[in-house]
């Protein structure tokens, strides 16, 4: 769940800074956090006087709540996974948040250098024509998110595996070219991805075993120096989440990736079908001005869809489940921490 965990001082910098602006002038920062209307605040002594003022006012509610969390960072900079798609704007050095965001894949500012720089999205979108030749394929869709911090995936595409063969997009090889683009060089603790698609909409050349099997190796073959924690879903259309699982998506836990059609979207660089795939990241600048809907919105209901499936799991049948190469009896629960 996105959250916003915030030093009290930062925060106090800020809305005054941000007071003395038009409504209008006021920064996209300013904006990001009134959108999230409550904040998470540290703070060695809370102001509550300050924060009533501030909900009265700005509209934020401030919850100190989590405040011994915010403050143990510095020194136990591990948990901010705890809370792996939130944000994170602390009083530490420049140099120590920047370790932080490149360690754990979360977004951490200092207070000295503040920055909407992986939050606004710049719109950008492909369409591809079939058997068009498009730069280098996924890395040159995928080159506007490729940087954002990044600790877990989630692909969602019921006829993801549906061919084997290149021309009409093989599914293996797209989620191994997609995942050599978006996983991190460098990473502390085990990343999670979580692939989905419709078992019985496969290729007659695949069982879900040879399927796992196959992703098992794409992920040796990515050479990373961090564990990947891999889980494959295989569901069928008796799950009740099948419907809702219609939309192609990329999903991590600052950005989406809307495919039109589908994720065996090339051989090597050339489309294999016509279609429209667009990356966005938290928010639209028409977002934080209140005349759209933010891309958070997508991404907030492709994972809780995913959650929805992992709370009942256990209990019921209709699905294929496996877990770093090795096929599951029953699933107990999804582990991607996207679902956090």
């Amino acid at each position: 769940m996105f959250k916003i965990f915030i030093a009290e001082p930062i925060l106090k910098t800020i809305i005054e800074d941000e007071s003395k602006k038009a409504e209008a002038s006021r920064s996209f920062l300013y904006k990001v956090l009134k959108e999230r209307k409550t904040l998470y605040v540290a703070a060695a002594t809370p102001d509550k006087s300050w924060a009533d003022t501030l909900k009265s006012e700005h509209k934020i509610i401030v919850d100190y709540s989590l405040s011994d969390y915010i403050s143990k960072i510095k020194d136990h900079p591990e948990t901010v996974l705890e809370n792996p798609s939130s944000i994170f704007i602390l009083d530490i050095p420049i140099t120590e948040a920047e370790k932080i965001q490149t360690s754990f894949g979360i977004v951490c500012m200092s207070g000295k250098s503040l920055t909407t720089r992986f939050l606004i999205d710049t719109n950008d979108e492909h369409t591809i024509d079939e058997q068009e030749a498009f730069g280098n394929g996924w890395e040159t869709v995928l080159k506007s998110v490729k940087g954002i911090p990044s600790n877990a995936l989630l692909l969602t595409d019921r006829y993801l595996f549906s061919s084997t063969a290149p021309k009409y997009g093989n599914g293996v090889d797209n989620v191994q070219s997609i995942l050599d683009v978006l996983l991190p060089k460098k990473f502390i603790g085990e990343y999670h991805v979580t692939i989905v698609f419709d078992n019985e909409n496969k290729s007659d050349n695949y069982k879900f075993n040879d399927i796992v099997y196959l992703l098992d190796n794409v992920k040796k073959a990515l050479h990373r120096d961090y564990p990947i924690n891999m889980e494959v879903l295989g569901i069928t259309p008796d799950c009740d989440i099948y419907d809702e699982l219609h939309n192609r998506r990329i999903v991590s836990n600052y950005y989406i990736i809307k495919v039109e059609h589908k994720l065996a979207a090339f051989n090597k660089n050339i489309s294999t079908c016509l279609q429209t795939i667009t990356p966005q990241v938290l928010f639209t600048v028409d977002s934080l001005n209140k005349n759209s809907t933010p891309p958070l919105k997508a991404i907030d209901y492709a994972i809780a869809t995913i959650r929805e499936f992992s709370k009942t799991a256990s209990k019921n049948s209709n699905y294929f489940y496996a877990l770093n190469g090795e096929r599951k009896e029953k699933c107990m629960g999804i582990n991607n921490r996207l679902l956090k």
